[in-house]
């Protein structure tokens, strides 16, 4: 049965199950909520479980008030972790609310750190990275543990922590989090979830192509901005369904096994080859195509040339990408007709080539004059073939 009451602030805190590892940053988009609370309220309640039911370590992340400095006992020691409503929490408190409407669960680290995920993901508030680090979070609560994993110990109540809600197998474990997430378990899901936690394994600079910008840290920021990526700009489509990550992991895989590192790093090899190969107005379809062409044209160029010239061969072959790409754009992008489509679709390419030519060689100045001479050429040879009147 879920209680709700009304807490007072200082007796919450984030619990460490929380999807979200930076819930507040005091940007416009906080404020806007602030205003927003602090105008009609708040239209849903934070959910929340008892302190005591949390196995990992929990952080006092309240905000201290007192005159005198001093944290009140019930600061110290807060009584209630917040499972899903983090950002909410701290924008009431910005508010002026003293005390926050809950619901509190009895509920244990693993379900949750489901419902942080699926509370946030069904409000769409979860970037792709952070769905990926939350699920990782979830397997390795459930998945078997190898043998050189568990120390023994004497304490039989840590042994069952050790091995509680723990699957016999692997696929067994995967097959729950699809089941848990997507609603199904077939192979296709599992491989979704594969995908997921390999996002998860990447080095964090490359985990940061997915947060959102005010979820990244000043490192992260200036690690970016140095290959000449856009760091106001997010990869993934913020449902944890792109395929970018699947191909920013299968390309930082193929340099980290084909380079020599101590000449390469792989994940600053990664790094370049976004910043030169994404352009403005790129859509996630194509930035997806051009990863995947460049990583099976460099893999093939490395396996052909000596460790020597490695890096040669990298920057050659991402260089020759870069310009294909850039007189790709430079030549469609300013009179391109199909602005919301994906460019290099098989298609819309052409289409959009064409559209060029046959403007250039019809001596039309719009995109509307074009289509109504050719609407009419279209409309008068339907009437030659159909015989109409």
């Amino acid at each position: 049965m879920i209680e709700r009451a009304d807490l007072p602030v200082e007796a919450l805190t984030v619990d460490p199950m929380q999807s979200r590892k930076q819930a507040w940053t005091g940007d416009d988009t906080d404020q806007q909520l602030v205003s927003s609370i602090d105008a009609d309220g708040l239209y849903h309640d934070l959910i929340v479980r008892p302190v005591d039911a949390v196995d990992v370590g929990v952080t006092n992340d309240t905000v201290d008030d007192s005159d005198d400095g001093q944290q009140s006992a019930a600061a110290q020691e807060p009584q209630y972790a917040i499972v899903a409503g983090s950002r909410r929490y701290h924008a009431a408190m910005e508010a002026g609310y003293e005390t926050i409407p809950c619901k509190i669960l009895k509920t244990d680290d693993l379900d949750a750190a489901w419902t942080s995920l699926l509370e946030n993901t069904d409000r769409r508030e979860l970037s792709e990275q952070e769905i990926a680090e939350q699920l990782n979070l979830i397997y390795e609560l459930i998945r078997p543990r190898d043998d050189r994993e568990v120390e023994v110990v004497d304490d039989s109540e840590a042994n069952e922590l050790l091995t509680q809600d723990r699957f016999d197998t692997e696929q067994g474990a995967l097959q729950h989090l699809a089941e848990r997430f997507y609603g199904r378990s077939d192979d296709g899901a599992v491989d979704l979830i594969k995908g997921h936690l390999r996002t998860a394994d990447l080095p964090p600079v490359l985990q940061a192509l997915f947060k959102t910008p005010s979820d990244r840290t000043t490192r992260e920021q200036t690690a970016l901005d140095n290959y000449g990526i856009d760091t106001r700009s997010t990869l993934g489509s913020g449902e944890g369904k792109s395929g970018t990550s699947r191909e920013i992991v299968a390309l930082h895989n193929t340099l980290e096994a084909e380079l020599d590192t101590d000449t390469i790093d792989p994940t600053a090899a990664v790094l370049e080859t976004v910043g030169s190969l994404r352009f403005d107005e790129m859509s996630e379809q194509e930035l997806r195509r051009s990863l995947r062409d460049f990583r099976n044209e460099v893999s093939a160029e490395l396996d052909e040339n000596a460790a020597t010239e490695q890096e040669q061969v990298f920057q050659e072959t991402l260089r020759r990408h870069a310009d294909d790409l850039r007189e790709l754009h430079e030549e469609i992008e300013p009179t391109r007709p199909f602005k919301k489509v994906d460019i290099l679709g098989p298609e819309t390419q052409h289409h959009s080539r064409w559209h060029v030519q046959a403007m250039r060689t019809r001596g039309v100045d719009s995109h509307s004059e074009l289509v109504r001479e050719l609407y009419q050429e279209r409309l008068e040879a339907l009437a030659t073939e159909q015989g109409w009147d």
